[in-house]
């Protein structure tokens, strides 16, 4: 990237310069919100296969089951997996439909908050590019090319971004195997 030429480019422009400077803080605030993000989401990975094969295995063994379903209890996965887990054992006694319920609920709740932070970082993504959009219009595309403000790496933010939309679908999926496991486990899964 060309730092000369991009603080050359502020210089020359008056007030568009100075909304050149808006845009890269702007571009700055959407990455580093983007891998905090992907950082929370990480936390909330868990040996999945492990996860759902010792819930199963707690479940349907005869011969030291109770055994593994103490283990179970202290058993730390994942945040969310951890907080469905505590919940099964708290509401082992309601009904299993009741429980199914719950279960969505809770894990539609675990997650809303990693929905609701990616969307707001697509809404600033837009805000961001109607912004250099309207900038670009006045001093051209050219010039912002090899800068700190080239329109290409908020592309690449995008593409980012669906990625980590990627991975919470994937999250909900997984956690749903877990929800099954634990309602109503079965040997092949």
């Amino acid at each position: 990237m060309d730092l000369i030429g991009f603080w050359n480019l502020v210089r020359g422009h008056g007030w568009q310069g100075a909304a050149l400077w808006g845009v890269l803080l702007a571009q700055a605030v959407l990455w580093v919100g983007l891998v905090r993000l992907h950082l929370a989401l990480r936390r909330e990975q868990a040996p999945w296969e492990e996860c759902v094969g010792k819930i199963r295995s707690a479940f349907l063994r005869k011969l030291n089951g109770e055994e593994e379903v103490a283990e179970l209890k202290v058993h730390r996965y994942a945040p969310l997996v951890d907080k469905l887990i505590a919940l099964h054992f708290a509401e082992e006694k309601s009904d299993l439909a009741a429980r199914f319920l719950l279960f969505r609920w809770k894990t539609k709740e675990g997650l809303r908050p990693f929905w609701i932070r990616w969307g707001h970082l697509v809404i600033a993504f837009g805000v961001v590019v109607w912004f250099l959009y309207g900038v670009r219009l006045d001093i051209g595309t050219e010039v912002l090319k090899r800068t700190p403000v080239d329109p290409r790496l908020l592309w690449v933010w995008l593409g980012y971004a669906m990625g980590v939309a990627w991975k919470l679908v994937r999250l909900q999926g997984d956690l749903e195997r877990v929800q099954r496991s634990l309602l109503l486990p079965r040997r092949e899964e």
